[in-house]
């Protein structure tokens, strides 16, 4: 489908901007101001015009990759394809155990037994995830609020899985979604991108004051630029507490030093 919404927009026919975003690879969405410029025409009809030829022919280029992992098997190499299910780990009040359960997602539905609480907490670390009930007092002191399971689902952000469109159908029963992340330059790049997408009931957990916490910011950041673009991004968002103990540390904190051991 994205394949022929760009052929319309190469032919310089209207297109539904709104459904094509939806298709668009993360790091595409991400430069779409860079590429597109757009005008409405009238309901779901928008005039996308093409900033970045270079961009554009990387899009082009990747949307011709097969369609499916059985087409792109039948040419030899099936992980060409994202598959088209995933799942997503989440811990809810039902819960029994440390067994969280495990939720299917086909892109435009969900399968679980549960009903979702107002609230969805996404850990990022997979340790501090299957440790949850150690995190959630301190997260519940960065933001002054009261996590539990009797109010908060409890997901785990899998890195950069949880930006993947087949996750959309599962943010989108929650009204509030609380990003419990490293305190670091990918960490803020994915909140970057996952607010792009859902929007205001998306936050990152970050304190006005980092005090507490300060001497555990002791991740060198490997390259300099990291740095660089963890302080813009916490300029942009707001979070001038941890833009202060970026600045301050020059380190970056990772979640399981906040664990109680």
């Amino acid at each position: 489908m994205l394949k022929k919404y760009l052929q319309q927009i190469r032919q310089g026919k209207p297109v539904h901007y709104g459904r094509m975003l939806e298709l668009l690879p993360p790091l595409f969405y991400q430069k779409k101001s860079e590429m597109f410029k757009v005008r409405q025409l009238g309901s779901g009809r928008w005039q996308v015009s093409i900033l970045s030829e270079v961009l554009f022919s990387q899009l082009e280029q990747q949307a011709l990759q097969p369609a499916s992992r059985k087409e792109a098997a039948q040419i030899g190499d099936s992980h060409q394809v994202n598959t088209s299910f995933g799942y997503q780990l989440v811990y809810h009040e039902l819960c029994q155990n440390r067994q969280p359960e495990v939720v299917v997602l086909d892109g435009t539905d969900k399968f679980q037994s549960y009903q979702a609480k107002p609230t969805l907490l996404l850990i990022e670390n997979e340790e501090c995830f299957f440790r949850y009930p150690e995190l959630l007092p301190v997260c519940g002191q960065m933001l002054a609020l009261d996590f539990s399971l009797h109010n908060t689902d409890i997901g785990f952000a899998s890195g950069s899985k949880a930006s993947s469109a087949l996750l959309m159908p599962f943010y989108q029963q929650y009204q509030h979604i609380y990003c419990a992340f490293d305190f670091d330059a990918a960490a803020l790049e994915l909140f970057d991108l996952l607010k792009q997408r859902l929007g205001d009931k998306l936050k990152f957990v970050t304190p006005a004051d980092f005090s507490p916490w300060q001497a555990l910011f002791n991740n060198k950041p490997k390259h300099p630029n990291q740095l660089a673009k963890a302080l813009e991004l916490a300029e942009k968002h707001h979070f001038y507490g941890l833009l202060d103990a970026l600045q301050q540390k020059g380190c970056f904190l990772e979640q399981e030093v906040l664990l109680e051991k």
